[in-house]
């Protein structure tokens, strides 16, 4: 098996850890860890019996909440030029290039309170998810808790497509077909979707009127047709971003196109 070189270039950022769990390990483990161990110090002589579970369910928790804050003290994410590594408490964990990860699992998720009020008020929070797929097939993510996410997801996206865009474009201009998992592929003539119950079906790149991402989804309208095309959740299709700029670049040859088309990564929103 071939080895992966680890990414060398220039050190874009370094993303660390919120805070969010080492508050909750402080609120939820080390906190109550302490209670129960100084509850423990109160015990008269005729209570030693109770006094041995209560110490160990007091250093259970606080053992734990305190690794715990010591592991997201070490979490960060390194951004270099040509590919991200991943740390923690025992140092680097992985380090990838980008020109090594065949795909890029991108997903967004908007947090909303339950019931009717989700649905008129701003959303609490945004959870950006991002893993890739190493030649191998093992799968590594990157945590979601990490400061200003939203400009590391954008600048992983954007670096790992222009890793994978020239030679995909080459493929496809020598007449083979690319594809982004089992929903999606795409050649110098077609864009090809599974059908619901199996199978695949096309659209000739002339016909498509347009393409726009609306709340999580790929939707592909064909020219002449009164329902899309095609209607995908982002999150089902790997390497999504490689997949819009190759479509851009094939429809300005083949057909032109409106303004109102829309790939920009906040639109990921599921």
């Amino acid at each position: 098996m071939e080895l992966l070189l680890a990414p060398e270039g220039e050190v874009v950022a370094e993303h660390p850890a919120t805070l969010t769990y080492r508050v909750f390990s402080v609120l939820f483990l080390v906190l109550p860890g302490a209670a129960l161990l100084a509850l423990s110090t109160q015990l008269g002589p005729n209570d030693a019996d109770a006094r041995i579970p209560m110490i160990v369910f007091g250093i259970l928790p606080l053992a734990l909440g305190v690794l715990a804050i010591l592991q997201q003290n070490k979490s960060k994410v390194v951004l270099r030029a040509d590919g991200v590594e991943r740390w923690g408490l025992r140092g680097k964990l992985w380090a990838l290039r980008f020109a090594e990860m065949p795909q890029l699992h991108y997903r967004v998720m908007k947090v909303r309170l339950g019931g009717l009020l989700g649905l008129v008020l701003p959303a609490l929070g945004t959870n950006y998810h991002l893993g890739f797929t190493e030649p191998s097939g093992k799968k590594r993510t990157i945590p979601a808790n990490l400061k200003s996410m939203e400009i590391l997801a954008e600048r992983v996206v954007e670096q790992h497509t222009t890793s994978h865009f020239a030679a995909a474009r080459k493929q496809i201009d020598a007449g083979e077909e690319v594809r982004f998992g089992k929903s999606v592929a795409v050649d110098r003539e077609k864009l090809s979707v599974k059908k619901l119950f199996g199978g695949m079906k096309s659209c000739p790149l002339a016909e498509i009127e347009k393409f726009v991402v609306q709340n999580g989804a790929l939707r592909v309208r064909q020219r002449g047709k009164l329902m899309n095309f095609a209607s995908i959740y982002t999150a089902q299709i790997p390497n999504v971003f490689l997949l819009l700029k190759l479509l851009d670049s094939l429809l300005a040859q083949k057909t032109a196109l409106g303004e109102d088309r829309d790939f920009a990564g906040q639109a990921y929103v599921g």
